[in-house]
């Protein structure tokens, strides 16, 4: 038996590429956890208090907390694109998770989208994946160009496929 390697996997589904949203969607989350510890640390620079460490102690384990907490919504929030579907996984904390798939061969229409200074600057940008069911977005997708033309080349391969299998079952 074929070892499977994501929850959901279907025989003779294989794995094109596995996407994360840019790193840089965890700065907000990192900045919070830095501000939560200069605050905690703060009142030790201005008064010798003895209690005082008991609100840095606290400080940090709120900042690694927040710290976790952005990390794991950035490493569990993926994409993964087989040779059938895109399945979008969005981790939204420790405890709640939705997936989302978009079978390929219902594909319409792909397109990207890069905006702004930032997503420029930094390379990501927006994948869009048009179905008769409805859209799937790919927001902050790095490398966003390569991406859409690796997706396109796979969503091709994949309706070329799905064309071959219809005509052979109609002879």
């Amino acid at each position: 038996m074929v070892e499977k390697a994501f929850v959901g996997q279907q025989d003779g589904e294989e794995i094109q590429l596995v996407l994360r949203r840019h790193h840089s969607v965890m700065a907000r989350g990192l900045v919070m956890a830095g501000l939560v510890l200069a605050i905690s640390a703060a009142p030790l620079l201005v008064w010798k208090l003895q209690w005082l460490w008991l609100v840095f102690l606290a400080g940090l384990l709120l900042a690694v907390i927040i710290a976790f907490n952005t990390w794991i919504k950035w490493y569990y929030g993926v994409y993964i694109v087989t040779n059938r579907r895109v399945r979008q996984q969005i981790q939204r904390g420790l405890f709640h998770k939705t997936t989302i798939d978009v079978y390929l061969d219902k594909v319409q229409n792909i397109s990207y989208n890069i905006s702004g200074l930032k997503g420029s600057l930094l390379g990501y940008g927006t994948i869009l994946l048009r179905t008769m069911a409805g859209d799937m977005m790919m927001t902050k997708i790095a490398n966003c160009e390569e991406v859409y033309n690796q997706l396109s080349q796979i969503a091709q391969t994949t309706n070329d496929n799905y064309e071959q299998d219809e005509n052979d079952q109609k002879d």
